[in-house]
């Protein structure tokens, strides 16, 4: 059985086969990569809503289209596609080496998508590394394109028991019994990471399984989330 990692590559070399098979229109105007529309309407114009989401932690080495697949490969709550539509990928490089700096800027169609695709890659695991996204502001003191939802007590998320039993479970296939998003509530509720997928989410709790919070909160274990949740404090 491949490890996740090897697992997470294969899914977005998947995806980057298929984001190559696109249908050009005439004038370069609408491009279909996986089913998604990418609408660039000439010389970098997009539609006012165009918003931009920030991506770093990114292992090195990775180009455009690479992180495009990764965008294009994320799911929602529900375990279904996000289907973000992608309208620029830009990989910023050193001028001097060409060598890219493990960071990408993604600009979707609107803020709503923003803040589903920045919740989808932020605290995701990905070749041995834990991104950081965020949806980047508007820039000259402008309002800001996305606003962070408003702070939820975590005592009200539903985890199904999740937090409560995890000391007596079994295996991750026991917590994976609960579901991603009682899972991530789980998380949550305890105060770590709480993003990727089940597989990800499910190795956070298996870190604190029988550990005192006291342990498992220090920064040193690596489970506390680093911005406090402030998504636009890139």
């Amino acid at each position: 059985m491949l490890s996740h990692p090897a697992r997470a590559t294969l899914i977005v070399a998947g995806a980057i086969t298929a984001a190559h098979a696109f249908a050009t229109t005439r004038g370069g105007v609408v491009h279909q990569r996986c089913g998604v529309a990418t609408r660039a309407l000439g010389n970098d114009v997009f539609p006012s809503t165009a918003t931009d989401v920030f991506v770093g932690n990114l292992p090195y080495g990775m180009s455009d289209d690479y992180v495009e697949a990764l965008v294009l490969s994320l799911r929602n709550d529900e375990g279904g596609m996000l289907n973000a539509e992608v309208l620029r990928v830009t990989v910023p490089r050193d001028q001097e080496t060409g060598k890219d700096k493990g960071i990408a800027f993604v600009k979707v169609i609107d803020a709503a998508q923003a803040g589903d695709v920045a919740e989808g890659l932020d605290g995701l695991e990905f070749e041995g590394r834990v991104l950081n996204s965020n949806v980047k502001e508007r820039r000259g003191g402008g309002k800001p394109k996305w606003t962070p939802p408003p702070p939820v007590d975590v005592e009200t998320l539903d985890d199904g028991g999740l937090l409560a039993q995890l000391d007596g479970l079994s295996d991750r296939f026991a917590i994976q019994q609960f579901g991603l998003e009682q899972a991530r509530n789980a998380c949550k509720k305890a105060g770590i990471k709480a993003g990727g997928d089940l597989e990800q989410v499910t190795d956070r709790l298996l870190k604190i399984q029988g550990v005192k919070p006291e342990v498992y909160l220090d920064p040193a274990m690596g489970l506390v989330p680093t911005r406090a949740g402030k998504r636009n404090a890139w």
